[in-house]
């Protein structure tokens, strides 16, 4: 997909979002970023508190609005997952994909296979921060974190990139919320079923801003995503924002809670040391990762991804540091 359509397609994606009709706010309810509205988030809040049901449930179609940075956020209720990737499926994934073999060697950060219970739902952001709520951070606390000149301004709806894991955590203590633990960020991405792609267990690349999407063809080799790669020229930050889309732009990419590019546009910093022995041997309920470490764990795929790695299982890690240009976040807000 050449620069010139990359771009057509972002400014589709901001007219399709702007076609959706702003709704009044009523009585207890506020704007989004994205200009819909619903109820104001309060400490305590559940979907039974709401009157939506049971807290059991998820409620894809429905979300709350955090007033501190206009986030809509959707309910991922207390469930037990299959975190992880089996040996068996990932032979059986490569085989069925045609995925260089090579490229097995990165699932052994995802082995083994193991049961994980989240014990306490939550509320988790539908979108990745965006490059104007980071903005309205900086303003609001003169926190000397990364953000471009004009971003916020010209790109407000796309989502913030380059940010270290430092500059996320201290977004999410001024927006009332934390960084995901990666057993939230893997269960709100495959849910009860441990879908290996947030919309299901086949890839789509219609249904996530991915390097696939940006080049709209399989990459499958090590030689094709250089190749693409090498013929995009990403070379400083200004050449990131063409690959990006606004945030939420892949509706059908939904996850089984409600929540949006969990398998491209940004890869997302998650709350947890990043550990290799510790995956698989944590505690079954509610971990948190590792006590300390070096690295951060980052999940999801991003634009610059294949379809391997644009499955919800896949682990990946980064300097706390260091933003990248491939690196977003999201947050999680109460644990009821």
């Amino acid at each position: 997909m050449s620069r010139l359509t990359r771009v057509s397609v972002i400014c589709l994606s901001v007219l399709v979002l702007s076609l959706v009709p702003p709704r009044p706010a009523s009585a207890g309810e506020t704007a989004s970023l994205l200009e819909h509205s619903g109820p104001a988030y309060e400490a305590g809040m559940t979907p039974a508190s709401l009157g939506w049901g049971e807290d059991s449930e998820a409620y894809p179609d429905r979300f709350v609005v955090n007033p501190t940075d206009g986030a809509e956020m959707v309910w991922a209720p207390a469930g037990s997952l299959q975190m992880g990737t089996g040996a068996e499926e990932i032979d059986r994934l490569w085989r069925e994909n045609g995925w260089e073999e090579g490229w097995k060697q990165q699932t052994a950060f995802e082995q083994p296979e193991h049961e994980v219970a989240l014990t306490r739902g939550c509320w988790i952001y539908r979108h990745e921060v965006a490059n104007r709520q980071y903005e309205l951070f900086l303003t609001a606390t003169g926190y000397k974190g990364y953000l471009a000149p004009n971003l916020g301004t010209q790109h407000p709806i796309l989502p913030v990139a380059f940010v270290s894991w430092d500059d996320a955590a201290a977004y999410a203590n001024w927006a009332g919320g934390g960084l995901p633990t990666e057993a939230q960020w893997e269960w709100a991405a495959r849910g009860p079923e441990s879908r290996v792609y947030p919309w299901g267990n086949a890839w789509d690349r219609a249904n996530a801003n991915s390097a696939e999407f940006c080049a709209w063809k399989p990459l499958l080799t090590t030689a094709a995503l250089k190749q693409w790669k090498e013929a995009i020229g990403v070379k400083k930050v200004e050449d990131v924002v063409p690959y990006l889309t606004v945030v939420g732009s892949f509706r059908d990419g939904a996850s089984w809670c409600g929540a949006l590019d969990l398998a491209g546009n940004l890869s997302e910093w998650c709350a947890d040391w990043f550990g290799y022995r510790y995956y698989g041997t944590s505690p079954a309920a509610d971990p948190t990762g590792p006590a300390d470490g070096t690295m951060r764990v980052q999940r999801g795929g991003s634009w610059q991804s294949t379809a391997a790695t644009c499955r919800s299982a896949y682990r990946l890690q980064g300097e706390v540091g260091a933003g990248y240009g491939r690196c977003g976040f999201r947050l999680v807000v109460g644990a009821e």
